[in-house]
C-alpha cells in the first residue's frame, strides 16, 4: 500500500475525531513483515459512528450440526427496504475446523459482518491489492511501511467509550434492556446462563433485542406475540456468546408454558 492510499484512510467515510488506523493492531506474516488489521468490532463501531441511524443486519441461511452460513447486509437506515442495502457478504465456517470449535455459527456471523463492512469500505483499506479480489476480504490486513505510534492507539482508545455512547444514543432501538440505576459500585452481571435466567423477568426478556439472525433488532417479545413457535431455536440451537438473549428466550417459553398448562 502506498503512502500517499495509507494517507487517505481517515477520509474514506471520515468521522469527526474518529481516525480508524489508530485502532489497527499489527500482524507479522510468514515472511517478517508486518500489516495492519482492523477488527470487526472497530469496522462495526466506525459503521455506526458514520451511520448512526444505520442497521448492520445478518441472517441464517443454513445451519447444522456442522456448519453455518450466514448473510449480512449494511443499510444506510434502518427504515430502508430490504432490498436496497448498500452492501452485502456471505460466510461459511465448519465445526470440523478446530480453530472455530463449537462457535462456528458466531464465528460464521462475525465473518460476514466483517466482509460486508469491508465491501462498504469500512475495512477495504486495510486490504492489499491483491486481497481485494479474494474470498477473505474480511481477514486480508494490508501491509505497512511504518510503525503505528502506541501514543496515538492509546488515546484513541481512551476517546473510544464517548464515542460508543454518542453513535449508540442516536440509535432508537437499544439492543439491552435499561440497565439498572447506578450505584456506587457497579451491579455484577451474572456470569451463566442459569443466573440470567433467574434474574430476568417476564417484562425484562421482552424487552431484550435478538442479534443474530432473520429476527436481528426485534424484541424478543414481538417474536413470541407474532411467531412464539420461533423462540424455540433460540433456547435449544443457539450456541453463541449472548446468554442473556437465550435466557430471555427460555423465561418466555417457560412462562407461555405455564399459562398453556
Amino acid at each position: 500500500m502506498t503512502e500517499a492510499m495509507t494517507r487517505n484512510i481517515p477520509e474514506i467515510h471520515s468521522v469527526e475525531g474518529f481516525d480508524p488506523t489508530a485502532f489497527a493492531r499489527k500482524l507479522t506474516n510468514d515472511d517478517g513483515t508486518q500489516s495492519m488489521y482492523l477488527d470487526v468490532k472497530y469496522r462495526m463501531l466506525w459503521f455506526r459512528l458514520a451511520n448512526p441511524s444505520g442497521k448492520i443486519d445478518s441472517e441464517i441461511i443454513h445451519t447444522d450440526d456442522k456448519s453455518a452460513v450466514v448473510c449480512c447486509r449494511l443499510y444506510a437506515d434502518k427504515a430502508d427496504p430490504g432490498d436496497q442495502y448498500i452492501a452485502k457478504s456471505m460466510a461459511q465456517r465448519f465445526l470440523s475446523e478446530e480453530k472455530y470449535g463449537d462457535r462456528f455459527l458466531e464465528i460464521a456471523e462475525t465473518a460476514a459482518i466483517g466482509r460486508a463492512l469491508a465491501s462498504a469500505g469500512y475495512g477495504t483499506q486495510f486490504c492489499g491489492n491483491t486481497d481485494l479480489g479474494g474470498n477473505v476480504i474480511a481477514d486480508a490486513p494490508m501491509e505497512i511501511p511504518f510503525d503505528v505510534d502506541a501514543e496515538v492507539h492509546s488515546q484513541a482508545v481512551q476517546t473510544l467509550p464517548v464515542m460508543q455512547q454518542t453513535a449508540f444514543e442516536a440509535q432508537s432501538t437499544a439492543s439491552m434492556v435499561t440497565p439498572a440505576p447506578s450505584s456506587p459500585e457497579p451491579a455484577k452481571l451474572p456470569a451463566s446462563l442459569d443466573e440470567w435466567i433467574e434474574a430476568l423477568s417476564v417484562e425484562d426478556a421482552k424487552q431484550v433485542t435478538v442479534d443474530v439472525g432473520h429476527y436481528s433488532g426485534t424484541r424478543l417479545g414481538d417474536i413470541a406475540i407474532q411467531n412464539p413457535a420461533d423462540l424455540e431455536w433460540y433456547v435449544r440451537k443457539y450456541a453463541g456468546r449472548n446468554l442473556k438473549m437465550k435466557a430471555a428466550a427460555t423465561v418466555l417459553m417457560r412462562a407461555a408454558l405455564e399459562r398453556a398448562s
